[in-house]
């Protein structure tokens, strides 16, 4: 008998459910991972190289490899058992972060080149893991985004600050064994789960509007659904938006007198608060007839008006609280389309969609930090607030005219099995 799960009970569902919950834990695990790995191996390239230069092109490789290793791992999911592919991915990442531990002390160009495929490994299987989630979670798909997108804010948080907690403890031997450790874990947790094959893990009920929204894909012919090129759209909005907000940060709370020296760090930690409410607010939330194209737009004003908002008033605590704002408003544009998206996509296109996305988002940050590069030396306060409202005012616009999802898959679908 169908019936909706209510409030938390149903948002932790997918923690404790046997199709989800060894691929939910051994993804965090690896997100933990690869949060260590994202400090430790910058630390560890400058530790070694003692240059800007070599630093830098840590980060920049490791966005150009990320990208390219998310396209073919999204492709090679679409066709193949995820769960082989995913163990594979474990071992080798385990290994490469191993190796890293005798070249720090002996070489370090083939620790900076191994550093950038460690660092951008993750991106391989991501699409692997994401599509294998939502293909055995189909029946309740909001509550299987909260739960994913939940993990994902915790990793990021603790990740970077064990890693750099390991390194300031024990340097980089320490910090990278604790990094191999983390990608055992995460492969004996899925080592026990049975195989997550392509088109799999459909619910045994599905709504009207369910069946309605899955058959509008294949009308497309060979264009992307309305869903899917709105969410990519506003993804790699955000992002530009995000990166951008996030350099010209460091400069402008240097420059605020009675600033406090973690500043920076208070409002990333408030930003990560933020998200984690908002994405619980708007998975307990009804969103089953708003369109996803009202949702996109009004958190496209919000996004610009809350980055106006940071710096209109020159006081860091103004600062973070405007960035604790931004994560509770980026809650519904991430749940809702991360459940349309799931919800319309055919499960043998789900890994290439998730890794279309992901790309999407690195090139987003891209553009953003070679804007600010190609700008030079810019007054943050005055770059943010116009920044800010460009993004009010392009965005909303480009959005509208984008094509308007069908009705029907503007309802969630709420299934028990």
């Amino acid at each position: 008998m169908r019936s909706r799960w209510k409030g938390t009970r149903r948002l932790t569902r997918p923690f404790t459910d046997q199709r989800s919950r060894a691929l939910l834990a051994a993804f965090l695990i690896s997100e933990l991972g690869d949060g260590i790995t994202a400090v430790v191996v910058p630390l560890g390239v400058y530790a070694v190289s003692d240059s800007v230069v070599a630093l830098a092109s840590t980060f920049l490789g490791r966005m150009l490899a990320g990208s390219l290793f998310a396209a073919v791992g999204g492709t090679i999911a679409d066709f193949v058992d995820r769960r082989p592919l995913l163990l594979v991915s474990y071992v080798v990442r385990a290994a490469l972060v191993a190796a890293l531990i005798p070249l720090s002390e002996t070489n370090p160009a083939a620790f900076a080149i191994i550093g950038i495929l460690v660092g951008a490994a993750g991106s391989f299987d991501n699409p692997a893991a994401e599509s294998a989630l939502r293909a055995s979670y189909r029946h309740d798909l909001q509550s299987l985004a909260t739960a994913r997108k939940t993990g994902k804010t915790i990793s990021q948080m603790v990740g970077p600050a064990v890693g750099g907690l390991l390194f300031g403890l024990g340097g980089l031997t320490l910090a990278l064994g604790i990094n191999v450790l983390t990608f055992v874990i995460a492969l004996a947790l899925l080592s026990a789960k049975r195989s997550m094959p392509v088109n799999g893990g459909k619910a045994t009920v599905i709504e009207n509007a369910g069946l309605m929204a899955a058959s509008t894909i294949a009308g497309c012919e060979g264009r992307l659904p309305p869903v899917v090129s709105m969410a990519f759209l506003s993804t790699a909005g955000a992002s530009f938006l995000v990166a951008v907000a996030t350099v010209l940060a460091v400069p402008y709370l240097a420059e605020l007198p009675n600033t406090p020296d973690g500043a920076y760090g208070f409002a990333l930690a408030a930003y990560s608060v933020g998200a984690l409410a908002g994405l619980w607010l708007a998975g307990i939330g009804e969103w089953g007839n708003v369109r996803l194209k009202s949702i996109l737009i009004f958190s496209a004003v919000a996004f610009g008006a809350i980055t106006m908002l940071s710096v209109s008033v020159p006081r860091w605590e103004i600062f973070a609280a405007a960035w604790f704002i931004w994560g509770l408003a980026f809650g519904p544009e991430d749940i809702v389309s991360d459940s349309r998206v799931a919800l319309i996509v055919a499960d043998r296109w789900l890994a290439r969609v998730y890794a279309a996305w992901s790309i999407l988002g690195k090139l987003g940050a891209a553009v953003a930090y070679i804007l600010v590069i190609a700008l030079g030396d810019l007054d943050a306060q005055s770059a943010l607030l116009t920044i800010g409202l460009l993004y009010m005012a392009i965005i909303p616009v480009l959005l509208i005219f984008l094509p308007q999802e069908p009705k029907e898959s503007a309802r969630d679908n709420y299934l028990e099995s």
